[in-house]
């Protein structure tokens, strides 16, 4: 005769399983996969302070060439300040920055 096995036993295997497995999905997608000299290639495309490194006119330059002379904020950079018009952003990110009215 075969042992029956009972259905709440069942329920709580896979029950486990499937948590298991979920916790091994959400750690690997938590954990960031670096190579080794990542940082340094990415260090050694920054162009030099006060150098643009691209500009609207998609004219390849050289990463150690300055494309332009200014400074460059993202849609992020000015979101982020929370600021309600671009004057106000661009002040509190670069209070060298003057605008007018």
């Amino acid at each position: 005769m075969h042992a029956l096995v009972e259905p709440s036993s069942i329920v709580l295997v896979l029950k486990t399983l499937i948590g298991a497995f979920l916790a091994l999905c959400v750690a690997a997608c938590a954990t960031s996969h670096s190579t080794p000299g990542t940082g340094q290639r990415a260090a050694a495309k920054v162009p030099p302070a006060g150098c643009v490194a691209e500009t609207a006119t998609r004219i390849p330059v050289s990463p150690h060439d300055c494309a332009g002379a200014g400074r460059v904020w993202t849609d992020q950079d000015i979101k982020s300040t929370g600021a309600t018009d671009v004057a106000t952003a661009l002040r509190q990110l670069d209070p060298t920055v003057t605008t007018g009215h």
